[in-house]
């Protein structure tokens, strides 16, 4: 399973929501960046949905999808630097 090496919050203090970017390494060895970013209207989705899957999700700020997109993603060591960006979407209830 991947590793989570390094955390830093990109969140701006006028955003509505937040963004986090990962730096992973895999199993492999290879490391890689992942940004999360959920803003509010997905939150709210999410929740009015009951969407149980994605409101665990936003809560712990998308590290356990980061981790799991880390570990699918193509490996670095054959494809070149790789950045995932997730992201928390209000028109899928904050899926």
């Amino acid at each position: 399973m991947a590793d989570l090496l390094e955390t830093r919050d990109l969140t701006d203090p006028t955003q509505h929501g937040w963004a986090v970017d990962y730096r992973i390494r895999r199993e492999d060895g290879e490391g890689l960046h992942v940004e999360v970013r959920c803003w509010d209207r997905a939150h709210d989705a999410a929740k009015k949905s009951g969407n149980a899957a994605a409101l665990q999700a936003i809560d712990e700020r998308g590290v356990g999808a980061a981790l799991e997109a880390a570990e699918e993603a193509e490996s670095p060591a054959d494809r070149g630097a790789v950045m995932i960006s997730i992201w928390f979407d209000p028109a899928d209830d904050g899926s």
